[in-house]
């Protein structure tokens, strides 16, 4: 192990050196829970992996809000600059959304996080969202709550969203140059009834991530411990 941890060490110098970055392409068919890949952030849904899908539905005593949760992905700590994520056989049921959430973090001038902004794409609708704060009128975008394949392509500020294939948005933010958070989001709002619905995906990939030399070989070394 001793040996093996030199062997580490002395790879991260070398590509620190020379400046290399990986790109690299991650994936998740959620045929297991994996904690460290993902971090919920709520307290008002129900988040688990059953046969081969990662199931969410809404379970909260709140009344009159919008329910606003996120499962954060962490396998590859951000910020990104570049990547394409593809989420195969995505739906959702009843009064919930579901779909993508991309966040960056704007800094006071202090350099302390103020606030946090996403725009979140659903497999029927686009809203943008500030510090948690997002408002669902009745209508959808688009009608189709269940898709076969989601794709979102990022790219220095540009977003393309594909639905079953078709282009459905193509905008550039210049203000966001690089994305901090990559996430699932899962939004619905509660009157005074019980919120019934639910949602789910099966897989997803996430290709063309920019990965320092640091990054990658701490995945490597988590790997090589267990």
């Amino acid at each position: 192990m001793v040996y093996t941890l030199k062997l580490f060490l002395t790879m991260i110098v070398i590509l620190s050196i020379y400046g290399i970055v990986f790109a690299v392409t991650w994936q998740d068919d959620f045929d297991q829970v994996a904690a460290d890949n993902w971090q919920l952030q709520g307290t008002d849904s129900l988040w688990q992996i059953e046969d081969g899908t990662l199931k969410a539905e809404i379970q909260t005593e709140k009344q009159w809000r919008t329910i606003f949760e996120l499962y954060l992905y962490n396998a590859f700590p951000g910020p990104y600059d570049t990547f394409t994520i593809t989420l195969e056989n995505i739906g959702a049921t009843g009064d919930v959304r579901f779909g993508l959430a991309l966040g960056k973090h704007f800094l006071n001038d202090v350099g302390e996080i103020e606030e946090i902004g996403y725009y979140l794409f659903f497999t029927n609708d686009m809203q943008a969202s500030r510090d948690g704060r997002i408002f669902l009128g009745p209508g959808k975008r688009w009608d189709t709550d269940v898709l076969n394949e989601m794709s979102l392509q990022f790219d220095g500020g540009r977003f393309q969203l594909f639905g079953d294939g078709e282009s459905r948005m193509d905008f550039t933010d210049a203000n966001l140059p690089k994305i901090d958070i990559i996430g699932f989001v899962l939004v619905g709002y509660v009157t005074d009834r019980v919120n019934t619905g639910e949602a789910w995906v099966e897989k997803i990939t996430i290709s063309g991530l920019s990965v320092s030399p640091i990054g990658k070989l701490t995945t490597i070394w988590g790997h090589l411990k267990k």
